[in-house]
Formats: C-alpha cells, sequence, structure tokens
C-alpha cells in the first residue's frame, strides 16, 4: 500500500482528510497552479459536480460526497485514483501492489461478494462477481473524482452500499489542439530508482463536431522488499502502462456520442507491497493484471430534459504464480467479462421539480482456475444476469428553502455459479433480488449554506461457497456453507456545508448510523487458506469533519478527519471475531492537516510550496486471522516552479518520517501492507 498526503489548492470545496496511501516513487508530480494569482477564496462553493446526474454546485448537494478536480489532481501530484479515495473523510484505501486496490467507505469494507462501493469509469460501472474488484486507474488527464458517501443505489446501482467512486476523464474539445507531456524520477532509501513518462494529445477534426483525445502513461514503481530465500533485493517491482482513447462526435449541438477505449496492464514479477516488519518477505507470488474497457455514450438535450444511453464491454485478467506461504505453491487465473447497458432520462435547468428515470442492464461472466498446494486443482465459472429499474425525484416545497427528495430502485439478479474439483462439484441457481429505496430533506438558509438529512438503503446478491474450499474445510473439520446469502445495508445521515467569513471558510460536515446485515466473511481453514460465510452484520457509526480556508489568494490551510466506529453486531463461530470485533480494514480515527502557499518570482514565474501531515489509527481486524496493524504517521512535501509560458518543475519528498508500521492488520505470519520507504523525486511537466 502506499500512503499519500497532499495539500490542497484554493478551490478546494470539498475535501479532504487523507487517510492511509503512499504514492508511487515514480509519482507525478505535476505542476500545476494550486493557487492561482487570478482565484478568489469566494470559489471554494463553485465546484460543479454531476453526483445526482445533474449539474450542481458541490456545496447545494444534499450528500456527503468529495470532489477533486483535474486541475487540483495535477498540482497534487496525485498518481493513481487509489490516493483520492483515501484523502476522503470516512474514506480508505489498501493498495496491495500489482494493479489489486481495496476500497472501504463509511466502515463498508469486504475482501469478497461483488462490490461494495461503486466503481465508475466515466458514466460506466466496473463490478466484480464474487470479488470487490476495483481496477486501478492511473491519475493523468482526468476532469474529475466524485466520491459519494453512503448507499447511492437509486441512481448507482453496481454495489454502492458504502458509497460510490466516479472517476471522469477529460473529454475531447472540438476546437482546440493542445496536449502535455510529463517526465519523473525518484529513489527510495533502501529500495531502487522509479520513473515515469506520460503524455496526452487533443486532436480537433471537424470544427464544432469531431475531435480525438489520447492520453498513455509508462512508469516503473520502485521496490523495497527484499527475499530471504534467495537474497534478491528490491522485488516488488512494478511496471504499469496505461492507454485512454476517446473520440467525439456532435452530428447536432444537441446531439454528442462518445466512443472511449481504456486498457491497463501491471506487472509485478515480485509480488505486491506485503511485508514482514522488517521488509523482507519469506514468500511471494507474481502478479500479473490487465483490463480494458470499451464503450459507446450518446447524449440528446431535449428543451428541458435529456436522454442517455450507455453501451460497456470490459474484461480483465488476473493471474498469480508463486508461494502462498513458505511451504505452499499457488497458481491462480481470474478473467472477469462485465457488459453494461443503461437508459435513462432526466430534467435539466432549474425548476420546481427534478426527475430521473431509468433502465439497467448487466451481463457478467467470471472464470477462474487454481491449484493451492498439492490440492486438486479446481474452476468454477458465475455469471450474473441483472437489471434494474430506478427513478428519482427532488421537488422544492412552497417554502423554496426546502426540498424533499424521494427514489427508488428495483434490482434483480440471476445468479448462475458451478465449481468443479477433480471429486465433487457444487452449483448455484437463484435470483436476488431487492427494493432499494431513498429519501432525503434538504434545507438551505442561505445561498452557501446546505443542511440535510437522509435514509437509503443498499443491496448486493449472494454466491456460491468454492468447492475447493468446502474439501479443504471437511478436511480439517470447518463447517462452511454451500452458499452465501445476499446482504443489504440501511443508512441514515445528517450533514451540513457552508461558506463563512466571505466564503474564504468551508465547514462541512456529516454525522451517519449504517446497519449492514448478513455482510459475508472469512472463516480460516489453514493459516493461508479460508472459507466463506455470512455474519449476523456490523454496525457503523460516525462523524466526518472538514475546513478548509483560504485568507488570501496565495495561501490555503485545510485540516479535517473522521472517526468510525464500524463493529461486528455478533459472534461469528469458526472465526476471530466476535461481538464488538472492528470491521476488517478499517481505521477507527484518521486526522489531517495540509498547507499550501504560492508566490511571485517574476511576472511570469511563481514559487510554490505545498506540505502535509497525516495521521491515522491502526487497522485492527486482519483478513482471517492474525494481529492488528500499527498507528501510522506521515509527513510529504513538494516545492517548485510554475510557468505561465506552460512548463513546471518540481522537487517532492515522500514519507519523510520513514514510516514503516503495518498499514493494516497482519497475517498469522506477520505479513501486512507497507509503505513505500522514504522516497525523494522530481518531475518536469510541459503543456501546450
Amino acid at each position: 500500500m502506499r500512503h499519500k498526503t497532499l495539500s490542497l489548492g484554493i478551490a478546494a470545496a470539498l475535501l479532504i482528510a487523507p487517510g492511509v496511501q503512499a504514492r508511487d516513487a515514480a509519482a507525478n508530480e505535476v505542476a500545476a497552479d494550486a493557487v492561482p494569482r487570478t482565484e478568489t477564496a469566494t470559489e471554494l462553493g463553485s465546484v460543479t459536480v454531476s453526483a445526482r446526474k445533474r449539474e450542481e454546485r458541490q456545496i447545494d448537494v444534499p450528500i456527503a460526497m468529495s470532489a477533486i478536480t483535474g486541475e487540483q489532481i495535477d498540482a497534487f501530484g496525485i498518481s493513481n485514483v487509489a490516493e483520492i479515495i483515501a484523502m476522503t473523510p470516512g474514506a480508505g484505501s489498501v493498495d496491495n501492489g500489482g494493479g489489486f486496490t481495496q476500497v472501504q467507505i463509511r466502515g463498508v469494507s469486504s475482501s469478497l461478494g461483488g462490490n461494495d462501493n461503486g466503481y465508475y469509469l466515466d458514466d460506466i460501472p466496473f463490478t466484480g462477481v464474487s470479488v470487490p474488484w476495483y481496477p486501478e486507474a492511473r491519475s493523468w488527464d482526468i476532469d474529475r473524482v466524485e466520491i459519494l458517501k453512503g448507499p447511492q443505489g437509486t441512481l448507482f446501482g453496481e454495489g454502492s452500499m458504502g458509497g460510490t467512486v466516479r472517476i471522469l476523464t477529460r473529454k475531447p474539445d472540438f476546437n482546440e489542439f493542445n496536449g502535455a507531456v510529463e517526465v519523473s524520477a525518484s529513489s527510495t532509501k533502501d529500495g531502487s530508482d522509479g520513473w515515469g513518462g506520460k503524455a496526452t494529445v487533443n486532436i480537433p477534426l471537424i470544427e464544432d463536431r469531431l475531435a480525438a483525445r489520447v492520453a498513455v502513461t509508462d512508469e516503473k514503481l520502485s521496490g523495497w522488499t527484499d527475499d530471504n530465500a534467495t537474497g534478491d533485493e528490491d522485488i516488488n517491482e512494478q511496471r504499469v502502462k496505461t492507454g485512454r482513447v476517446k473520440l467525439r462526435f456532435a452530428p447536432v449541438d444537441q446531439w454528442t456520442m462518445d466512443l472511449a477505449y481504456w486498457k491497463y496492464k501491471s506487472e509485478a514479477p515480485g509480488g505486491g507491497n506485503g511485508a514482514l516488519d522488517d521488509l523482507t518477505t519469506n514468500s511471494f507470488y507474481s502478479n500479473d493484471d490487465e483490463w480494458h474497457t470499451a464503450s459507446f455514450v450518446s447524449t440528446y438535450e431535449f428543451e428541458g430534459s435529456q436522454l442517455f444511453y450507455s453501451f460497456a464491454d470490459a474484461e480483465l485478467d488476473y493471474a498469480n504464480d508463486g508461494m502462498l506461504n513458505p511451504t505452499t505453491t499457488y497458481l491462480s487465473n481470474i478473467n472477469l467479462q462485465v457488459r453494461t447497458q443503461e437508459l435513462r432520462w432526466s430534467s435539466t435547468g432549474d425548476r420546481l421539480v427534478d426527475w430521473t428515470m431509468g433502465y439497467y442492464l448487466r451481463e457478467a461472466e467470471r472464470n477462474d482456475s487454481s491449484q493451492v498446494g498439492g490440492a486438486p486443482p479446481s474452476s468454477s465459472t458465475q455469471t450474473n444476469d441483472a437489471y434494474a429499474l430506478f427513478g428519482e425525484a427532488t421537488v422544492k416545497l412552497p417554502d423554496p428553502r426546502w426540498a424533499v427528495t424521494a427514489g427508488l430502485r428495483y434490482f434483480s439478479d440471476d445468479v448462475d455459479a458451478i465449481s468443479v474439483s477433480t471429486t465433487r462439484t457444487s452449483t448455484l441457481n437463484a435470483t436476488f433480488d431487492s427494493w432499494n429505496p431513498r429519501v432525503s430533506l434538504s434545507y438551505k438558509p442561505e445561498r452557501d449554506t446546505t443542511l440535510y438529512a437522509s435514509a437509503a438503503r443498499g443491496f448486493r446478491s449472494g454466491q456460491l461457497q468454492p468447492i475447493s474450499s468446502i474439501l479443504l474445510a471437511e478436511a480439517n473439520g470447518v463447517d462452511l456453507p454451500s452458499t452465501i446469502r445476499p446482504d443489504s445495508i440501511t443508512t441514515y445521515e445528517v450533514g451540513a456545508k457552508s461558506l463563512f467569513l466571505d466564503g474564504s471558510l468551508l465547514v462541512e460536515g456529516a454525522l451517519f448510523y449504517s446497519d449492514w446485515k448478513d455482510v459475508a466473511v472469512r472463516v480460516p481453514i489453514t493459516s493461508t487458506i479460508n472459507g466463506l460465510t455470512n455474519s449476523k452484520g456490523t454496525e457503523n457509526k460516525g462523524v466526518e469533519l472538514n475546513v478548509v480556508y483560504t485568507p488570501t489568494a496565495s495561501l490555503m490551510l485545510q485540516v479535517g478527519g473522521a472517526i468510525i466506529d464500524a463493529t461486528y453486531v455478533a459472534d461469528v463461530p469458526g472465526t476471530p471475531l466476535n461481538k464488538g470485533t472492528d470491521v476488517y480494514n478499517v481505521p477507527r480515527n484518521s486526522l489531517s492537516a495540509s498547507a499550501a502557499y504560492s508566490w511571485d518570482i517574476a511576472t511570469d514565474l511563481r514559487g510554490v510550496v505545498r506540505s502535509g501531515l497525516v495521521h491515522d489509527s491502526a487497522r485492527e481486524t486482519a483478513l482471517t486471522a492474525g494481529t492488528p496493524g500499527d498507528a501510522i504517521t506521515m509527513l510529504d512535501a513538494r516545492i517548485g516552479l510554475e510557468s505561465d509560458n506552460g512548463w513546471s518543475a518540481f522537487l517532492y519528498g515522500e514519507n519523510l518520517t520513514n514510516e514503516d508500521g503495518a498499514l493494516n492488520a497482519r497475517t498469522t505470519l506477520g505479513v501486512a501492507n507497507r509503505l513505500r520507504p522514504r522516497t525523494y523525486g522530481v518531475v518536469f511537466r510541459y503543456g501546450f
């Protein structure tokens, strides 16, 4: 896992309490001006989002959410979207290395089942089948990232039990040729060197009608773990390549069509970021990860409404080969294919009643093959054919300062699964369905203040127990169910967001309570192999707060954090989980502080310095069995030059405290994810 603390630009009307996340050694410390001289503090409330499928100011949306613009991403040097998640109060992200990321929002965190938190690439959902999979997206040429907290099942039905992450990339510009290139280099203490190269270009083809945009990246992320068996050093280096092509066509002013193709490839032959306390390893397996997504989106603007259609076809391949522990070999191949369609009609403009209605269709298939040690090989296939009908409306009351929002989504998922070994077969053929409502009441006593209260429900389908787990459990006297029941969550929330001091001070916060029923957990079978079962559920409650102060256009100060009490409500037989045990992978407390300052050096040249400090309490609960992680404190800093002529250069330091504690709970063998050790680097960027 990587750790990142970033100071915020003046337009950070959103953010941000950094959580635990380190940046790649080949970090893209991009030089954009986080504190433009022409910007005023009142712009803290001006960020536009589309969290409710229509454009609104972030401060007007009665939802707990964070949003960060592409300009801020460039200015802060954020290298992947997982870092943005980790910077958000009430959310967190654990990067296992090798392209696999875990996401938790408001204590909703698991390592199995379909996605418990929604994950969207532009308007296209990416969902796992029988595993919550969040493909890594490098933060290059991004328009905006939105993180919506609490169940978003009405409008974003894919997972979305704890919240939804939306990654919105920059669209082609019909009339301007432009682009950017960036190179970076870094060195890690007691580790290897890293480097990165990135480029993007926008190509107008027909004025006002047709344009293309291409973005590519190639990075080598430094390694820092050593192999105890062979003496090889810095084995966990990772090579990451990405590409994105977008074509936009507008046959008439009211109609736009977007074709897009994303591709990501990661090679980590020396394993991920897991290590013992001395940053060595006694066993590891390679991670080769590749995914791509092709999509088509059509949008037609009527008078007062918009018709939207999307189609997407995504595929992910994930291969592991090596040692599960010092005595057990491990070989695994996973292929996941997801095809989605959505048809949506929604209102536009300022009106007394805003509405959205639509239909959603998903076809997904997962194929697995694996072999653990000398056990017989096994394979499994699961298909999920799902559809949903949804609608939501917001009504302004006679006193227009008050508004009521109500929505409902019906979701049905037909699951057909089979798991096969050499001696046994298990199957599941079932339909899981659910009605998921949402209701909220908001009050705006003045233009730049929003108070709200809401209740919402989320749902996730059940799944089949792998036959290999059943056979191994029987051999070890462990009782496992043949299938896993669906789980659901209901969240109640009150929140507020407001500007003070003529718009120079933003304060936002929320209180929430969630009842997560039947959540699936892992049952230890051996020290490294586990099975699945349902728990009674968890109770998650917490408070989130964020404050941003911009006394001048050159200075920004921020402090934020969250307290989350997420615990299991009953003992889970056969596991270390008891009533009151913290939910897996959720820190109870997080706190951050950051600052940014810029000053004029010459007419067209500025100096910029940014720094941030973060503290997270220990993640107490292991995946199956083990010992708690450690509290983490880390400091980042960067200083550089930014020119109005398009170039910029920065020196940066990551993990300046050289924090080496366990980011998540240790396994029974003492392994946990670690931060990249102290890293220094330089980055140069030129835009044209």
